[in-house]
């Protein structure tokens, strides 16, 4: 193999893998990349040993999650670099899956019946490492699987209310399958003249379960003719966060919250919606912070939800949550939900004793890796209620998992609300991603999701997905936005709601049996495979 050769092979065609996927997803949001992003990486596994299959797309994973998750840099530069170091594990150990599906079963005689397969199978095992990626290791980070690519496209996505987000990954990645088995064929007539052509059947199936997941999503997109509605006030402080807990700067937080909702309560909100960790200390046991929430939720004559602190004083140890705390307008509390989902490192320190020393040496300056840091998990699917309507609350990043966002609407909730704080990471991408994935929520679930942030997105989505731009505050501004939520009450609970990610369980099945068949199909596989093939 010439030098040429062996570097467009194992650094550039999974380098572009990478920067493809990257550019599909936001800011720059070239959603049609997503269907292609993968082929050129499929091309560079053809013929691979399954160590090289991992080593190369281990590059495919460093350049995506690093052009993807490099915003983590504003907290700790080591940090995002093991980060992505570490996600970029799943991307090789899908090249090895590829490697052995793709290559294994999809070469010798060109057989569309056998790439077809090949595509199902392939995007089967990807779909269990998305799904493994969010579970794994302090509950895993699911953040932008292949589905998020297209986010934009309210009616494809439709489907995920039987699937999830994982049937929708598992239709993009057999479409990037399907279209490279249709380009290698192409080459190969154009090398040789031999070579039977045929229809490209592959491709024309993935064709197929596009539209037909299109005209579904169209089909499903119907409007209540007589939805219930919900005015609702959200407030976005945009405070920085190297302000958010200084003591001195507690007056002017409290003095911006209390001038964007007065400016709100003139257009007569039923709720009001401050985000995550609004208040600069625990709003239970902070009488000025108190005192100014029960006001204006009396004045406003209407509740007030607000991310705060939360404290346990009277337990032994005393313990902390990052919390959501809503106040009646009568001044009593209607609900306290303590955040479930806890960031690693952010939030709770995993594996203390190793843990502390090296965050102390590796982490920011002011990282505060105390014996006693972090907050106490949540257990508890809180649901509040104001006028007839019940819905459940998420902070931070809890919009992103679909397992714990199901279980709301399954106890009762009719709308979602999401308060995060995303001034860590200043002015990168991040809450722009955060939102892509969170619209699979939405979808998944037909239900609405009001979204609350110190510095954006603060918007609206609706039952499918949808985000109406009229509906969005300008990131980085402090500023409030009055909406009338329309709460549609046609939807029961979907069919992924009642029975989670039974899709994974389906794709881990065909795994399993795929598996059998190729050992049965090539005993020797397993065996030729571990032997490095001998390249001129």
């Amino acid at each position: 193999m010439t030098l040429a050769r062996q570097i467009i092979l194992r650094w550039l065609l999974p380098a572009v893998t990478g920067a493809l996927l990257a550019f599909a997803l936001p800011p720059f949001d070239y959603s049609e990349l997503g269907w292609c992003a993968l082929v050129p990486l499929l091309f560079a596994l053809e013929g691979c040993e399954r160590g090289e299959a991992f080593r190369r797309g281990y590059i495919a994973g460093l350049v995506f999650f690093g052009a993807t998750v490099w915003w983590t840099i504003h907290v700790t530069l080591p940090g995002m670099v093991a980060f992505v170091a570490f996600l970029a594990l799943y991307f090789g150990l899908g090249s090895m899956w590829f490697a052995v599906v793709l290559t294994k079963w999809g070469e010798g005689k060109d057989s569309a019946i056998r790439n077809i397969l090949a595509s199902v199978l392939g995007s089967a095992g990807w779909v269990v490492l998305e799904w493994v990626r969010g579970w794994f290791l302090y509950g895993g980070f699911g953040w932008n699987p292949l589905a998020v690519t297209q986010h934009q496209a309210v009616p494809l996505i439709q489907f995920a209310a039987v699937t999830g987000v994982y049937g929708v990954s598992a239709l993009v990645c057999f479409t990037n399958c399907a279209v490279f088995f249709t380009i290698r064929r192409f080459a190969r007539q154009m090398l040789d003249r031999q070579v039977v052509r045929r229809l490209s059947w592959e491709f024309y199936v993935a064709v197929l379960l596009v539209c037909g997941a299109f005209l579904h999503g169209y089909h499903q997109i119907r409007r209540d003719e007589s939805p219930r509605s919900l005015r609702v006030a959200l407030i976005q402080g945009n405070i920085p966060q190297s302000l958010k807990f200084d003591p001195t700067d507690k007056p002017m937080i409290l003095e911006r919250y209390r001038t964007l909702t007065e400016r709100a309560v003139v257009l007569k909100p039923q709720l009001i919606i401050w985000p995550e960790t609004a208040t600069p200390e625990a709003l239970r046991y902070d009488a000025e912070s108190f005192a100014l929430v029960t006001n204006l939720a009396a004045k406003a004559d209407a509740s007030l939800l607000t991310g705060t602190v939360d404290m346990t004083p009277n337990s032994s140890p005393p313990e902390a949550f990052n919390g959501a705390i809503m106040v009646r307008s009568d001044g009593s509390l209607g609900g306290i939900y303590h955040k479930m989902h806890l960031v690693p490192f952010g939030e709770f320190i995993p594996l203390r004793k190793l843990a502390v020393p090296i965050l102390k040496l590796l982490g920011p300056k002011d990282y505060e890796a105390s014996d006693d840091y972090g907050f106490t998990s949540g257990n508890q699917f809180t649901i509040f209620e104001v006028d007839g309507l019940q819905f459940g609350t998420v902070i931070c990043f809890e919009d992103t998992l679909p397992e714990l966002y199901r279980q709301f609407v399954q106890v009762g909730a009719d709308f979602m609300v999401n308060i995060t704080n995303d001034a860590w990471f200043k002015n990168s991408p991040a809450s722009e991603m955060q939102l892509a994935n969170a619209v699979f929520r939405a979808a998944e679930t037909h239900r609405p999701l009001i979204r609350a942030t110190n510095n954006g997105v603060t918007c609206i989505v609706d039952e499918f997905g949808f985000v109406d731009p009229g509906t969005r505050l300008d990131k980085f501004t402090d500023g409030s936005l009055v909406y009338e939520v329309k709460v549609p009450h046609v939807f029961g609970q979907t069919f992924f709601t009642r029975h989670s990610d039974w899709f994974v369980g389906v794709c881990l099945l065909g795994c399993a049996v795929g598996l059998v068949l190729l050992r049965r199909r090539n005993p020797r596989a397993s065996e030729a495979a571990s032997v490095e093939p001998v390249r001129p």
